[in-house]
This record gives C-alpha cells, sequence and structure tokens, in this order.
C-alpha cells in the first residue's frame, strides 16, 4: 500500500479518489462513480423544477420523478 499523498484525504470528493490515494495503479478516472450518480438523481426528484432549470436539454423520460 502507498502513503496518501494528501494529508486531508479524508476530504475527498469520492471513494474511487480516495482508494487511489492509498492504492498504486489505480486510476480514479477509469471508473466510474455510481454514489455520485445517485446523489445526483435524488437532488433532481427532490427539485426537479431547479433540475429543468439547471439542466434543460436532460431527459430522464418520466421515470427518474
Amino acid at each position: 500500500m502507498a502513503t496518501p499523498q494528501d494529508p486531508h484525504a479524508k476530504l475527498s470528493p469520492s471513494d474511487i479518489e480516495t482508494y487511489a490515494r492509498y492504492v498504486d495503479g489505480v486510476d480514479p478516472a477509469r471508473y466510474f462513480d455510481s454514489q455520485a450518480r445517485e446523489v445526483w438523481l435524488a437532488a433532481r426528484k427532490r427539485w426537479p423544477l431547479l433540475a429543468d432549470v439547471l439542466y434543460p436539454a436532460e431527459e430522464t423520460g418520466g421515470k427518474d420523478r
């Protein structure tokens, strides 16, 4: 295991980036962060009008609302 380069590794925005700091050879750009997608979908359900204003081109097909 490698030592983290950043002393504030606990403040990383995702688990994948934190994992990459501890394990050599892990490239966070090659992984999909499903937690970020789940948080985005939950926010879209909670504030649908705001989401429509900020992201007008994205269509959810009604299944995310």
